[in-house]
This record gives C-alpha cells, structure tokens and sequence, in this order.
C-alpha cells in the first residue's frame, strides 16, 4: 500500500502544478491532458479510500495520527509426527523449540505501526532459532507473513504407541535431529468490510461500536520443510528387539526429510462482539484446501488424486480481547496457524502460536476530527 500512497501524492502534486501552469486560453488538447491526470489521480484515490472505508453506525474511526504502545508478545511452535502401519498400530511424537517471550515499545502513524521487542524468556541454549511474522489489518484485505526456522533447538513433548511405560517416560528430553523451515503467505478478502473491523480487534485503529460479523475468503501459499534425523531419538523408542510392550519405532516414522510447497484456497467467518462499551471480543476462523505438492514432484493426475484421497485442511484461527476508547487502548489476542500435511498413512502437524499483551495511547488528532465530539457513542 505504501507504493499507492507515494503514487497518489505524485499524482495530486503533478495535476496541481498543471493547473497552475495552465491558463484559460490553452489548447483543447492540453486540457484533456490535464483532465486525464485529473481523472486517473481521483481514481486512485477513491481505490485507497475503499481500503478502509467503513459505516460509522457500526465502526468509530481513528480520530489520531500518532500511537505509542508497549507489547508482550508469547510464540511457542509445535510438530507432531503421526504413522501407522498395516497392522494398525499407530505411533506420534509431539517436539518443540523452546518458546520465547518478548516485550517491546511500539510507534505508529495511521495504519503503520513500527517497534522492536527485546527476548527476555528464550532459555535455550544450542541450536538456532529465528522467527519473523507479519499481519496487516484494513477494513477491505488482510495478509498474514511467518517465517520460521529451527536447527537442533527442540525437545520431546510427548510420545504415544510406545507402550505405557515408555510412553510416560518421555517428557522434555533434548532433541538435535531436527531442522525446520516454514515460510507462509494468506491474503484474503473481508466481504462485509464497512461494518466489520479487524483493525478494531487485532491493531486498534478503530473501534467497533456494533457486533458484527463477516465472510472472508482468501488464497494461502506455504512452504514447510523438515529433516528428521529419527536415529537421534531417544534409545526407548528406537527399540530394535520389539515386544508387545515396547513395538519399536514403526518404519513409517523413519522419514529422513518433509518438503513440500502448498497452493490453496481459504475460507471463513469472523465475529465481533461489542458486549459492553468500549469493549470488543473478537473470534474467526478460517480453514483452507488445496494442493500439496512435494519436492521434485510434477503436478498430474496422480498426484492430484493423491491429494483428494488423503484430505487435509490448514486453519488460521484468531482471539482478541480489546478495551478501546479511542485515546486509550489495551488488550490481548491469541493467533493461532496450523498446517497439516498427509501421505500415506504418515501425518506431520505444525502448530504455530502467538499470545499477545499490549498496552497503548493514541495521539495528535486527525485535523478532520479536531471539532468532533467523540461522546456521541
């Protein structure tokens, strides 16, 4: 957006050095270049406007330009490595990074918002761990960016189909046989955008003043990869001398790597709810299908029958608690995104989690809203 913005100010000061330039006596060819400009100049404008054009029965607008805001921000990743065999025995490994903890101050203008957060509660210490995510929030079109990486920074959760004695055993046991790489895109599409305010809810440059709810629909690209070093597992569960007791690790949960790309198509539905003045409770969800397609691998029938047979959906679900009277705001918000993928009897599920605590206050008002009573809510 920020490119339409810059356009757009070109665009306005070129039509007013024009019409300062021209005088009344000008050719008709030169006005209608100048009527042109004029025109492609509003057009712009009134394409940006619709990015965050709301119905103010239901949406209180940004009064201000400035917003400082100190934020607690909690991300903790999740795998779960899942097989079966044709016996139907069935076995799952949970592992994770270590989780970190930041807080930070934040600064905005308008619709952007600027700050660097400080890791105070990441214990870890081998491995390499880094993590980058992006969400932006108007009234029309949303986007969600992550990028994520892990190199032997992990420990076993949880394990299941072990026998029982094993399967209790095992709890936060270092773990150096993986290495992970997940990128993501989603960008969607808010259908009932004048009245619906995810800014209201996940950045606080509005505020919603009547529950509402809307569609959304989107498109989502993914990209995860992962190699599993399986003989770095714990003794236990490497048992060669399998019993009823202890089975072993099944040959379906010696993979040695996952990668795969990801097209699909997402969908869903999102909910305000205004249960008491200034106060917001935000839910949605939004699950996606489409088409998985591993490394080396040609898109063709085969595989895309493959896909159909062994059907799987990613979700991108979002909670957010907000208290906002348009100077002050504070809040929490928990986001959640899962990816799924599924080949063969063999299932790998990503789960990456980001609790969130802010605290801010907005100032400088918009100079439009300097004579607005704001108590009219």
């Amino acid at each position: 957006m920020k490119h339409y913005f810059v356009s757009l100010l070109f665009l306005f000061a070129l039509s007013q050095t024009l019409h300062s330039q021209v005088s009344s006596a000008e050719e008709p060819v030169k006005l209608s270049v100048r009527g042109k400009i004029k025109r492609t100049g509003n057009i712009f404008v009134r394409f940006l406007k619709q990015f965050n054009a709301i119905d103010t029965a239901y949406v209180e607008p940004n009064y201000y330009n400035y917003a400082a805001m100190l934020q607690n921000t909690n991300f903790y990743q999740s795998y779960r490595l899942r097989a079966e065999d044709d016996l139907l025995g069935r076995q799952s490994i949970t592992f994770s990074p270590t989780g970190s903890v930041k807080i930070g101050p934040y600064f905005g203008w308008r619709w952007i918002f600027l700050g660097y957060t400080f890791d105070v509660g990441n214990l870890s210490s081998s491995g390499k761990q880094s993590e980058f995510s992006l969400s932006l929030y108007s009234s029309m079109l949303g986007a969600d960016f992550v990028y994520i990486t892990n190199t032997g920074n992990f420990k076993i959760r949880k394990v299941s189909g072990f026998g029982h004695q094993i399967d209790s055993s095992i709890r936060d046991i270092r773990f150096n046989g993986a290495d992970t790489y997940t990128a993501s895109l989603n960008v969607y599409y808010v259908f009932n955008h004048k009245r619906f305010s995810y800014p209201a809810a996940f950045a606080q440059s509005t505020v919603q003043r009547k529950s509402c709810g809307s569609w959304m629909l989107g498109l989502r690209f993914d990209k995860q990869r992962i190699q599993f070093d399986y003989e770095s597992l714990p003794p236990q569960l490497l048992n060669e001398n399998s019993s009823i007791d202890n089975p072993g690790l099944l040959d379906k949960m010696k993979i040695n790597r996952i990668d795969y790309k990801n097209y699909s198509l997402s969908g869903g539905y999102a909910y305000n709810w205004v249960f008491a003045r200034n106060f917001l409770f935000s839910v949605s969800v939004a699950p996606s299908i489409g088409f998985k397609q591993a490394r080396g691998e040609r898109f063709k029938g085969e595989s895309f029958w493959l896909n159909v047979k062994n059907m799987n959906f990613d979700f991108i679900s979002r909670f957010g608690l907000v208290w906002n009277n348009t100077r002050w705001f504070a809040g929490a918000s928990f986001i959640n995104h899962l990816y799924d993928y599924r080949r063969d009897r063999l299932s790998l599920t990503n789960s990456l989690n980001y609790f969130n605590v802010y605290f801010g206050v907005n100032f400088h008002k918009r100079k439009e809203y300097r004579k607005t009573d704001e108590k009219k809510w």
